[in-house]
This record gives structure tokens, sequence and C-alpha cells, in this order.
């Protein structure tokens, strides 16, 4: 499927930013910063991006990761997510060279068991060192 009706399909029309926003998401297995996403664009309106992200999480298009410097970071969500709850439960590694942020897919998460009464609807998992790159 192109991104064009990927897009549609989520309920959201295919705009220019939006096209191009998931153009940059899909382009690594990597999670980008917004700021990181801005500087892809020739021009973007920072707010407009930021709509578009949120429309795409709300979609279940990309989860969000914090990184080990508090900076809210995008990925593509490997799976088909349900609107606004993300079945991407694996590890995340942020490099503390290149602040780049890696999704870690055949890393798998323990199962967590939690106290009665309690339920889990994602898990967290963030791993800091060096990339191979910067090694």
């Amino acid at each position: 499927m192109n991104t064009t009706d990927y897009i549609r399909e989520k309920g959201l029309k295919a705009t220019p930013v939006r096209l191009k926003a998931l153009e940059l998401l899909q382009s690594g297995a990597r999670a980008w910063s917004h700021t990181e996403l801005e500087a892809g664009f020739s021009k973007v309106d920072r707010i407009t991006l930021y709509r578009v992200l949120k429309d795409f999480e709300e979609a279940g298009m990309v989860h969000k990761i914090i990184d080990m410097d508090g900076v809210t970071r995008f990925a593509v969500c490997k799976h088909s997510c349900p609107h606004s709850t993300h079945s991407e439960d694996h590890v995340h590694f942020n490099c503390r060279k290149c602040h780049k942020m890696f999704c870690m897919d055949n890393v798998h998460i323990a199962p967590i068991q939690l106290p009665a009464g309690f339920t889990q609807i994602g898990v967290n998992t963030l791993i800091h060192g060096i990339c191979d790159a910067c090694n």
C-alpha cells in the first residue's frame, strides 16, 4: 500500500505535510524528534507538524518515546495499532554520542506481572549507550 492510501485508510487527509512527515518517519528504523523531522522539510509550520504527529499517534500510525534528555520522539508503528492504543512494546536504544534513538524490534521484553486491579497499556524500555556508528 502506498503512503497516500495508508494515510487515507487511517481516516486522515493525505496532505503534503502528512505525506512528507510519514516518508521521513519511515526512512529508518529509528525514532525522530520534532526538530529532526522539521529539518527534513524545506519549509514547514512547526505547529502544523506538531498537529500531524498528534494525528498520526491518535490514528495508531506512530508511537511516542521520551529519550534520555526528555525529548519526545516518534517512530512508525510496525503493527496495525488501534486508535490511541499501541502494541509497540519493544526496547528503544538511545545513543549518548549522536543522540539518535533506535527501535530494537528483535529485543523482547520479559512479561511484567502487575498487582491485581492494574491494567497494562504499554511498556517503554529505554537502553542508553553508544550505537554501532559511534563506536
